[in-house]
């Protein structure tokens, strides 16, 4: 269950982190081809084991993608794994707009600064409000603690959460060539 105590957890774990996206019913190599990632490019690696790129990781019945050096998956990628199932991605660094992208496996997008809801969203602000009200994080937590209702709708969406066990599992790092 995420709460107060797991979100601040979280953030401190996830700190350096630009981009989130929790993407249901898709495994790594889904996510490598939707980012045209060469495995060649890729290592075994640890959440906290090193200069990384990219931690993409299983959890739930999909994956997490921990993006530490792109603004944020392009809507064409996001699009594309969308296709597997749902997806939802959210800007986390504090530096940039706190922009939140939800990926419908029949390609309804919905996309929107969870700090302001009003300033630009995609497709419009009814639909995300109403995307927001179906959500398990609900229309109170998305006002208040935006992070966490992103955490909670995440959750939900691959029924699981990330935890100690998981932080220290092998998961698949990517260190794109400079």
């Amino acid at each position: 269950m995420i709460d107060e105590s797991y979100s601040r957890w979280f953030h401190r774990y996830t700190t350096n982190a630009l981009a989130l996206t929790w993407c249901s019913a898709t495994t790594t190599d889904d996510v490598l081809a939707a980012y045209d990632i060469s495995p060649g490019i890729t290592e075994p690696m640890h959440f906290l084991g090193g200069d990384t790129d990219m931690l993409i990781g299983r959890l739930g019945n999909g994956t997490i993608i921990i993006d530490y050096s792109v603004d944020s998956p392009t809507p064409e990628t996001l699009s594309t794994i969308a296709q597997y199932g749902p997806c939802l991605s959210a800007a986390w660094c504090g530096d940039v707009p706190a922009i939140v992208s939800y990926y419908a496996q029949d390609g309804r997008a919905i996309k929107f600064d969870a700090s302001s809801r009003d300033w630009y969203p995609d497709p419009d602000l009814a639909s995300v409000e109403q995307w927001i009200a179906t959500t398990p994080a609900g229309r109170e937590t998305w006002d208040n603690r935006w992070g966490v209702a992103v955490l909670i709708t995440a959750e939900a969406l691959l029924q699981a959460a990330i935890d100690e066990e998981w932080m220290r599992s092998t998961h698949v790092g990517v260190t794109f060539p400079t």
